[in-house]
C-alpha cells in the first residue's frame, strides 16, 4: 500500500513538472510574440516620425513672352496687368466750313479738328460704362421715344446722369442733348465745363447755327465762355478767330435776342 502511494506521489510530481514546463514554454512564446509585436510597432512609429524628404520639383520650362513694345523675352512675364478700361474712341468728324480764306480762321478750325481726334491729351479717366451709354443715347431719339430704347424724359435723364464727366468721350453726347434742348439746367452745363477742351468742338457748331432758336444758341455761348476762360491757351486761335467774332456778330444785330445778347455781352467782356 505504501509502495502504491509512493508511485502515485511520484506520478503526480512528474505530471506537475510536465505542466510547469508547458506553462513556462507557453509564457516564453507569449513573451516572444509580445516582443516581436512591440518591435514591429516601434519600427512603424519610427517610420512615421521619420522626416519626409521633399520631392525635387523640376522647374517648368520658361516660356517666351512679348511685351507691349513688341520686344520678345524669355522667362516669366513681369509686366503689370493692364486693368484700366479701354480708351477706344471713334470721333465724329468736324465739318470745317468751305470758303475760308483767312489762314488764321482756317487754323482755328483745324485746331478744333485736332482736339476732336486727341481728346485724351487733356487728361480724363475712361469709364467702362461710357461706351455702353453712348450707344444707348446716340443718336438722340425723335422726342423721347425711338431706336435708342429710352422711352421718356426720366429714362433719358437717368442715362445722361450716369455719364462720367471725367471721361471726355461723353462730351459730344452731353453737348448734343443740351444744345438741342433735350435737357436743361446747371447739371449738363457744369458737366461740359468740367470736360473742358474736348467739349469745345461739339459746342461751336451749335453756337454758329442760325437755324436754332436764340434760346438754344445761348447754351453753348455760356459753356464756351467758361471753358475759354480756363483753357484759352489750349484752344489756340479758336477763341480769337471763332468764338469772339461770333459774339460780336450777335451783338451787332439790330435787335438781338435778349437772352442770347445778354450772354454774348457777358462772355465777350470776360474774353476781351
Amino acid at each position: 500500500m505504501e509502495k502504491k502511494m509512493k508511485w502515485g506521489l511520484a506520478t503526480l510530481l512528474l505530471l506537475l513538472g510536465i505542466a510547469a514546463v508547458f506553462i513556462f514554454l507557453d509564457q516564453n512564446a507569449e513573451l516572444r510574440q509580445l516582443e516581436k509585436e512591440t518591435a514591429e510597432s516601434d519600427k512603424l512609429r519610427q517610420e512615421r516620425n521619420k522626416p519626409q524628404e521633399t520631392p525635387q520639383v523640376q522647374p517648368s520650362p520658361q516660356k517666351a513672352h512679348v511685351h507691349a513694345d513688341g520686344n520678345r523675352h524669355e522667362g516669366q512675364h513681369h509686366d503689370p496687368i493692364e486693368t484700366e478700361p479701354s480708351r477706344e474712341y471713334n470721333p465724329s468728324p468736324i465739318q470745317i466750313p468751305e470758303g475760308i480764306t483767312d489762314p488764321d480762321v482756317k487754323a482755328a478750325w483745324q485746331r478744333l479738328d485736332y482736339i476732336s481726334k486727341n481728346i485724351w491729351e487733356w487728361g480724363g479717366v475712361p469709364s467702362d460704362e461710357t461706351v455702353h451709354l453712348i450707344n444707348q443715347l446716340m443718336p438722340p431719339p425723335d422726342g423721347f421715344s425711338g431706336p435708342t430704347g429710352h422711352s421718356d424724359a426720366e429714362d433719358t435723364i437717368n442715362l445722361l446722369g450716369r455719364l462720367d464727366p471725367n471721361d471726355p468721350r461723353a462730351a459730344e453726347v452731353m453737348a448734343t442733348y443740351l444744345c438741342e434742348g433735350r435737357i436743361m439746367g446747371n447739371g449738363p452745363i457744369n458737366a461740359l465745363v468740367k470736360m473742358g477742351v474736348p467739349a469745345v468742338p461739339y459746342l461751336i457748331p451749335y453756337m454758329l447755327d442760325d437755324t436754332l432758336m436764340p434760346a438754344l444758341r445761348r447754351m453753348p455761348i455760356e459753356v464756351l465762355g467758361r471753358i475759354a476762360q480756363n483753357h484759352r491757351e489750349d484752344l489756340g486761335g479758336v477763341v480769337e478767330h471763332i468764338i469772339i467774332p461770333r459774339l460780336e456778330a450777335v451783338l451787332s444785330e439790330e435787335k438781338p435776342d435778349y437772352h442770347e445778347g445778354r450772354d454774348a455781352r457777358e462772355v465777350l467782356a470776360r474774353l476781351k
